[in-house]
């Protein structure tokens, strides 16, 4: 599933956010089964610094 919606500044995220364990919207917990991968990205603000955001379904379907 894809997303039209521009994802939160990783700065602003937890690192369960940062690292797919919680939901960048809701901050929910993410079962790896449930959760919508939302791709690895380049961390903006620190080079060759990789993040993996993931939604929880409700989310990534709301912004869909």
């Amino acid at each position: 599933m894809a997303t039209t919606t521009q994802l939160p500044q990783p700065t602003a995220l937890s690192d369960a956010q940062l690292r797919g364990a919680a939901c960048v919207w809701c901050e929910g917990y993410l079962a790896t089964a449930a959760a919508v991968d939302l791709g690895m990205r380049a961390h903006p603000q620190y080079p060759g610094v990789l993040w993996f955001p993931r939604a929880c379904p409700a989310c990534a379907e709301a912004r869909s």
